[in-house]
């Protein structure tokens, strides 16, 4: 009795089996996974450093940032972590200061892009404020194309774009408004003539 209850439970584990490969091959091969990319990973990195740009030979800016991580691939450094540039003359002179919270050096032309909160100081008190600006290395200007608040000593231009030198002082703002601080006298300075 018990061979029979053998051959018998067999016969079912056959069967079941069957059934199970049966039910399997009717499913639907689900293709391979796309294979998962690795995360760009920097090929240098550094804390709390400073990087300096030139222009044949000469020193146009030292930029510090919080966080500065160069991908030799891309071409690029990128900022973070709050940056701070300063800016040269071609005599070696600093004319004005850069912050903002992050930023990219473009290696090949070490041409600038900061983004967030960036605010240009000349060191005449002249200031720019705006979200993005770029420093363009080649043409010596800062550029930005969005809207900027540019405020002299009795200034407060508003405006949709802007260019300059980088000391801030031979400057192009497009769709200019704003208001003035200056005395501007009411009565002429000598008597109408007759």
């Amino acid at each position: 009795m018990q061979r029979g209850n053998g051959k018998i439970k067999g016969v079912i584990f056959l069967i079941g089996l069957g059934m199970f490969l049966a039910a399997c091959s009717g499913e639907k091969e689900t293709p391979p996974a796309a294979p998962v990319r690795e995360a760009e990973y920097p090929d240098q990195e550094s804390w709390e450093s400073t990087i300096v740009i030139t222009r044949e030979g000469r020193k146009v800016a030292e930029v510090w940032a919080g966080y500065i991580a160069y991908y030799k691939k891309k071409r690029q450094t990128l900022l973070k972590d709050s940056i701070h540039v300063d800016f040269y003359d071609r005599e070696g002179q600093h004319n004005s200061v850069l912050t903002a919270d992050e930023g990219i050096v473009f290696n090949r032309t070490n041409d600038l892009l900061a983004r967030g909160n960036v605010v240009v100081v000349s060191d005449s008190g002249i200031v720019l404020q705006t979200e993005e600006l770029r420093w363009d290395n080649r043409k010596q200007k800062i550029v930005s194309d969005g809207p900027v608040v540019f405020t002299t000593q009795t200034d407060t231009i508003v405006g949709d774009s802007f260019i300059s030198d980088p000391d801030l002082n031979h400057y192009e703002i497009r769709n200019p408004r704003g208001y003035s601080r200056r005395a501007v006298p009411l009565q002429p300075s000598h008597p109408p003539e007759k």
